[in-house]
């Protein structure tokens, strides 16, 4: 039976802490490398994120580049927020569609590196999409009305004031909820 020598791979990080065994042999910026890494490696294979990293540190000439570069998950892939571009390390720095995935990169909030809420307007139209509320409908993101609940009211002919009224949300809340709902507000 053929046995391969045992492979060597380097570490993803250099650590910064002592050697000598009297202190932690890891920084607090180490700590925040190794949180990136966690959290991307749940989602993403190592070998991808083994290259991402390289690509960071030797095209990009990023010393530390999980601290120095602004580093998106979306699915499976990696992508470098660098300058107006945004790039995938992992595929020796191809070009992601700039504008469809930056815009949907930006719109999500993540905790526990997951995505949990989604801007569908971006995040300057207070609407969101949140798991954690009504049940992850589309809702106002002040007040927590269902978009639904507005659309229905604008599809009855009540007026934007009206339904402010019996709904407490804002008038920027509603424009954003039938937007979203695609309905026409009486006038």
């Amino acid at each position: 039976m053929y046995l391969e020598a045992p492979r060597h791979d380097p570490p993803l990080i250099t650590t910064d802490g002592p050697t000598d065994g009297d202190e932690p042999p890891l920084s607090f910026l180490n700590l925040i490398e190794l949180r990136f890494l966690a959290s991307w490696r749940e989602h993403a294979p190592l070998p991808a994120i083994r290259e991402g990293i390289a690509y960071a540190a030797e095209e990009l000439g990023a010393e530390r580049p999980l601290l120095e570069l602004d580093f998106k998950r979306y699915g499976r892939e990696l992508f470098i927020r660098y300058g107006e571009h945004l790039i995938n390390p992992t595929r020796r720095g191809q070009l992601a569609w700039p504008d469809a995935a930056s815009d949907l990169l930006e719109s999500l909030d993540y905790k526990d590196d997951a995505a949990y809420r989604w801007w569908p307007l971006g995040r300057q139209a207070p609407v969101a999409i949140n798991t954690r509320v009504n049940g992850g409908r589309p809702t106002t993101a002040t007040t927590g009305v269902r978009t639904v609940a507005i659309a229905t009211r604008a599809k009855e002919g009540w007026t934007v004031a009206e339904i402010a009224a019996d709904t407490s949300a804002s008038a920027e809340e509603i424009r954003a909820a039938a937007q979203v709902e695609a309905v026409t507000l009486a006038a």
